[in-house]
Parts: structure tokens; sequence; C-alpha cells
């Protein structure tokens, strides 16, 4: 066991599919109780329908309206009666159809800081009140290692800077109340999101690509290339450090953003 989660109420918001997927995963193997929150409702009562705590859930959330997020947030408290866990998980790259575009335009810039940046913050406020009532509560970030580097879709790693940022802020103004906040930055793991940046690579940076291009063998290609433990991340390694972050373990441990990338950026 990572660590002793055994009755806790997480909120892993983003949590259908992909890093959301595993951080839940891992979460219900620790003993906590799960609610999966996504926009996608069917994808997260399949997720949910996988845990093996019957007493976790699943439900509806759009992270960048305030009445949702605040209808989420009342309802895990009436079912439940606490919140101690949130994982902000919930992101994006960028507007609809933003891989057919090889230049961001005014949407993905709007629309992937209304979910990363804006949608982070407004989880983490509405969560934060019930945290207070117990001087106790334990919150994660999930960033990107395009926070630390930046990349060809700058619309989406300087909206994941602003996590860590956040992250820090949050952490310091919550210190003194016993709730710890930290962020995570995954490096390259297989998802669904990550085969739209391949896409993107491919109808975009045909000059960087591998001869015979396809999606996974350009991932795997990258990896090779970027990863000087040369293996991919997947979502249970993300679920597993955000596990210990939401532990008493970790009591000690806030304002941090933790690299789990094979070494791709080191600090």
């Amino acid at each position: 066991m990572i660590a002793d989660l055994t009755g806790k109420i997480a909120i892993v918001t983003g949590g259908a599919q992909g890093i959301g997927a595993g951080i839940c995963s891992v979460l219900d193997q620790q003993g906590a109780i799960v609610v999966v929150a996504d926009k996608n409702e069917d994808a997260a009562a399949v997720t949910s329908e996988q845990l093996s705590n019957t007493q976790s859930s699943h439900l509806r959330v759009d992270v960048t309206d305030d009445k949702s997020v605040d209808a989420m947030t009342k309802s895990v408290i009436s079912n439940y009666g606490s919140i101690e866990i949130l994982v902000n998980n919930a992101g994006i790259i960028g507007a609809d159809e933003w891989w057919t575009r090889e230049q961001g335009n005014d949407d993905d810039w709007q629309t992937s800081f209304d979910v990363n940046v804006r949608g982070v913050v407004r989880c983490s406020n509405a969560v934060t009140p019930y945290m207070l009532e117990r001087n106790y509560g334990k919150q994660v970030n999930i960033a990107s290692i395009a926070a630390r580097r930046g990349g060809t879709l700058p619309f989406y790693c300087v909206t994941k800077a602003a996590v860590i940022n956040w992250t820090q802020s949050k952490a310091t103004a919550l210190a003194s109340s016993g709730i710890n906040v930290n962020a995570i930055c995954p490096g390259l793991v297989w998802t669904p999101m990550t085969q739209r940046i391949t896409d993107h690579r491919g109808n975009f940076n045909q000059a960087t690509l591998k001869s015979g291009y396809k999606e996974k063998d350009e991932f795997d290609a990258l990896v090779q290339d970027w990863v000087p433990m040369g293996r991919e991340q997947t979502p249970i390694d993300i679920g597993k450090l955000a596990a210990f972050l939401v532990s008493d373990d970790a009591q000690n441990i806030t304002g941090q953003a933790f690299n789990v990338d094979g070494g791709i950026y080191m600090n």
C-alpha cells in the first residue's frame, strides 16, 4: 500500500479517462471513496463502475461553469458529509479541433485558460471552505512537463505554468490551516489527449517525424529521444504520486510541483 486513504472522500475532476482514470484507480486501491467527476457523464459512470469501493460514485461537472462546480461540491457534501481530497485533473489542449490548426487562435488561448487555469481555481475555491471547517484537506493540481520547458503549443504550456504558480499561491494561503496543496507535472503519457498532440505533429511537423509515421510509433520515438530513462510514463504512475501527496505521510509537503517524466526535466 502506498498510503492509507481508507474512507477519505476524494473528488477527481476529468476522472473519466486517461490520467484521471489512473488517479481514480490508485486512490480506490488505497481505500478512498472516489467521486469521478467529468463533463462526459457516461464515461465517468464507466470508470466509477470499475472501482472496487461500492461507495464510490460519479457525477457530471463542467469546470468552466460556476453553477456546475457548486452543484458538484454540494452534491458530494450532501452524499458523504465531507471532502478530504481534491485532484484537479480536468484539462484540455485548446478549443474544438485545435489539432487541425498549425497556430493556435484566440479561441484556443481562451478555452485552454478557462479549463486549465480558471477550472482549477474554481474547483479549489469551491471545496476549500469545507476543508477549512475541519482544518484538514489535500489538493493536487495536475500540471505538465510542458510548464517547465514550453513547446509548440504555447496556449497549453502557458496554462500549465499558471497551474504551478496557482499551486504555490494557494498553498501559501492555506498553509496555516492544515491544508496541503501540491502539483504534479506528467511527462509523456499515452492518452487520448496525447494522441491528438501526435496528430498535430503529423499534420504540421513532418520534418520531425520518423519514416512510416503512425501515431503510437511517433510517440514511442519521442520517448526514446526525450526520456533519459527510455520509457513512457503511465496514468498509474501519476496516480501513485497523487496517492502519496494526499496522504498524511505527506503532511509536511506543500506548494511543490513534482515531475513524473523519466528525467526529461531535472531541477
